[in-house]
Formats: C-alpha cells, sequence, structure tokens
C-alpha cells in the first residue's frame, strides 16, 4: 500500500497517480509528516499523536468527530517581563491530546478551502500568518514589504494592530465565514463539533487541577512532577468527573483560545472578506496591504499631504464601521512617510523609523529589532537548559539529540 492511501485510509482500487483526490491526499501526508510530534505535557487523557494510524483514522472519520467528546483546556496564566517591565498576563490553553490531533485534522481541512478561496481572489499574498503554501517566513515577508515601500519612493505607511485579536472574534460572523469558505449553508456535524467546541470552549484553572489532585501549587517542580505521571494523565476518571464544577466554559460569544491548532486558520477565515475589501481599496490606488495575524501594513503612494489624510481616515472609518468585529490598538497603529529614503511621522513630520515583523527599517538600512534578539539568545538558553536539566533523556526515556538545537542555533550544523 503508497503512504499516500495509508495516510488517508484509502481503500479505492484506483492508483494514486489517476486518483482526483491525489493532490490532497499528498498534502495531508506532508501535513502529518510536520504534525506527528507527541507533545510532553500531561493532560486528561493520554499522549497520542498523528503518528498513530489509529489516531489518524478517527480523526478522518467524520461520524466520529460528529460525536466526539472534548476535554476542557487546562488553563495556565503566564506572568512574565520584558527588559525589567511587567507585560499583560497571557492567558495560555493547552487541549488534550486527542482534541489536539481532531483540531490538527480540521485546521488542514480549513487551510486547503482556505488556500483555494485566497488563490482564486488573487490575494494569496495578503494574508501571509500560518500558510502553510507560500514557503517563506518572516524574513521573506518583511523584505516584501520594505522593497514596496522603496520601490514607491514617496508614500504613505500605516502599520496596525488589532486589539485582544483572538479573545473578541465574534462567533456568528466566524460562523457565517466558514460557512461560506466551506460553501455550505450550515456547518456539516462534523464542523460544527469542531467549531463549538473551539468557541464555546471549557476550560480547568492549573492550580486548582493540582489542589484536585492531591498536590500544592507551591511545590517545587510540581508540573514536571505531573507530566511524568505514566502515560502523561493528570488524574483518574473519577477524580475528572468529581471535578467538574471548576470547568469555566466561555458563553461570552466572543474569542477562541489562542495557541491551539485551529486557531490560527480561524483567524484567517475570520478576515477573509476584510483582507478582500481593503486590498481592493488599496491596489485601486496602486498600493500594497499585507497582514500577518493581527498586524497589517499598509503602504500608499499619494501627491499631498490632504490626499494622505484621507487614505488614513478611510482605512480607520473601515474598521470602526465593523461594529467591534475587530479593533484596532491605538498605541500601535503608526502612520509613518516615507520619502526617498527616510521615515517621518505623519501628520506631525518628526523622524521616524518602521517596525514591522521583528525589523527595524530607517529607509536605507534594516536592522534586527533589539527584543527579536533578546527572545532568540532566551529561547536558546531556555532548550539548551532543559537539555541539560533532563540529563539528555526525554520524558519516554530515550536519548535527546542536540541536533536540532544546533540547527536553529548555531552555525556549526554537525
Amino acid at each position: 500500500m503508497s503512504r499516500n492511501k495509508e495516510y488517508n485510509s484509502c481503500n479505492l482500487q484506483v492508483s494514486c497517480e489517476n486518483c482526483e483526490s491525489n493532490v490532497f491526499c499528498e498534502a495531508w501526508v506532508r501535513f502529518v509528516l510536520l504534525h506527528n510530534d507527541t507533545k510532553s505535557y500531561a493532560h486528561f487523557d493520554k499522549r497520542v499523536s498523528l503518528a498513530l494510524p489509529t489516531i489518524r483514522e478517527y480523526v478522518q472519520t467524520e461520524r466520529n468527530i460528529a460525536m466526539h467528546r472534548f476535554y476542557p483546556f487546562v488553563h495556565f496564566t503566564k506572568n512574565h517581563k520584558r527588559f525589567g517591565k511587567p507585560k499583560k498576563p497571557r492567558e495560555l490553553y493547552y487541549c488534550s491530546h486527542l482534541d489536539r490531533c481532531v483540531y490538527q485534522r480540521y485546521a488542514f481541512l480549513l487551510n486547503q478551502k482556505y488556500n483555494e478561496r485566497v488563490t482564486k481572489l488573487g490575494i494569496s499574498n495578503v494574508s501571509i500568518a500560518y500558510r502553510d503554501n507560500l514557503n517563506k517566513n518572516n524574513i521573506d515577508f518583511a523584505k516584501v514589504a520594505f522593497d514596496a515601500i522603496k520601490e514607491q519612493g514617496h508614500c504613505l505607511v500605516m502599520v496596525g494592530d488589532f486589539t485582544n485579536f483572538f479573545d473578541r472574534l465574534n462567533h456568528k460572523y466566524l460562523k457565517t465565514m466558514i460557512c461560506n469558505l466551506l460553501e455550505k449553508n450550515e456547518l456539516p456535524a462534523d464542523h460544527y463539533a469542531v467549531f463549538k467546541n473551539i468557541t464555546q470552549f471549557a476550560s480547568w484553572d492549573w492550580k486548582s487541577i493540582v489542589e484536585h489532585c492531591g498536590y500544592k501549587i507551591t511545590e517545587r517542580g510540581i508540573r514536571t512532577k505531573l507530566n511524568r505521571q505514566k502515560q502523561g494523565v493528570l488524574m483518574t476518571k473519577e477524580q475528572f468527573r468529581s471535578g467538574k464544577k471548576y470547568f469555566k466554559v466561555n458563553r461570552s460569544g466572543i474569542g477562541i483560545p489562542q495557541g491551539s491548532p485551529i486557531s490560527a486558520i480561524l483567524s484567517n477565515v475570520y478576515m477573509l472578506d476584510m483582507d478582500v475589501e481593503l486590498n481592493n481599496f488599496v491596489v485601486e490606488h496602486n498600493g500594497m496591504y499585507m497582514r500577518y495575524s493581527d498586524d497589517f501594513i499598509i503602504v500608499l503612494p499619494y501627491d499631498n499631504d490632504e490626499t494622505a489624510m484621507e487614505y488614513k481616515n478611510k482605512v480607520l472609518t473601515y474598521f470602526q464601521n465593523k461594529n467591534g468585529l475587530v479593533e484596532l490598538h491605538e498605541d500601535k497603529t503608526n502612520l509613518l512617510i516615507y520619502n526617498d529614503g527616510t521615515f517621518s511621522s505623519f501628520p506631525d513630520g518628526n523622524p521616524a523609523t518602521l517596525d514591522y515583523l521583528g525589523f527595524i527599517f530607517d529607509g536605507t538600512s534594516i536592522k534586527l529589532r533589539a527584543k527579536s534578539a533578546t527572545k532568540y539568545y532566551y529561547r536558546m538558553r531556555r532548550k539548551a537548559k532543559h537539555i541539560g536539566k533532563q540529563n539528555w533523556i526525554s520524558p519516554t526515556g530515550k536519548r535527546i539529540t542536540a541536533k536540532n538545537l544546533y540547527r536553529i542555533y548555531s552555525t556549526n550544523d554537525e
């Protein structure tokens, strides 16, 4: 049996080369090979991944998903500082291992439809985050934006950020956009089960879980201790059932947990119509529009300050008229004027630089943003420290190799 047939649970007698679904099947194989890792964190179920044939078969069976019982997310509040200054706490959510595989499968299905749609609409290079078919990274995307600015010579540049983007996604609107993408009046039962559980998601706070398991949250190394439990299961079925009173369910009508396997593609689907409308406006005026998740950049040539102000007001008014579907973060929305190698803020005219996708562009030279370098070295140190702390042995007893560490963070790939 070919790998295409094996990974797609295909029993058709026709050869893959002669099958009209071959491109789709090959895409799924590539996806699985890239996302078949087993997560080390403990949850309410055993550790599984798409590497297991039984799991692949399960997530590809629509009736299974339509009736699938999702576990609550494990919720953490992460408080940390950047450059010695407190940052806004991050709310982190971890889905169970089987749920993760389900979300991965449906993220793949939606992403296939999304790629087809944006290609048909001619906006494939507008939404650049979380795409699996562009084969580019932030360096490439930043270069595209900076080259577009330099090519214009004289232009208005707007860099914007949406406030609490994932926390504010409107469920009704998101459902409508998914239906449009699937070309359905209503969501199929399997897609609806996934949609319902990623929007009206339940969660159980980590501190409460620890206490419910009979431990103290202040105990040193408690997270590592629980993660190393047999098969990564946090508690018995009886303990889980008795803890349902601690579940919190999102019934606000807005928001999805950022970081789940399906959240990224849902955010792109959510923005699809807005991306089309903004891109049409910008292209009509010979400009460029690009969006990376909740960050966007607009480049528009202009003749005078009146025209620049008109463009600014049109973009701001456009988002204001979206009835709360998205909201611009005022402190992170900047307007600049680029004029033959220099930037100035608009409309006051003070000297400025463009900060985009981790790079600083002053109109002539491009530098890595300081906090991007800090994050790079922080992650390198954290990974190296973790390997050393584990004494080069993984939780499953396998030898940890430093190959990936060197591949990512060193010029020495041996």
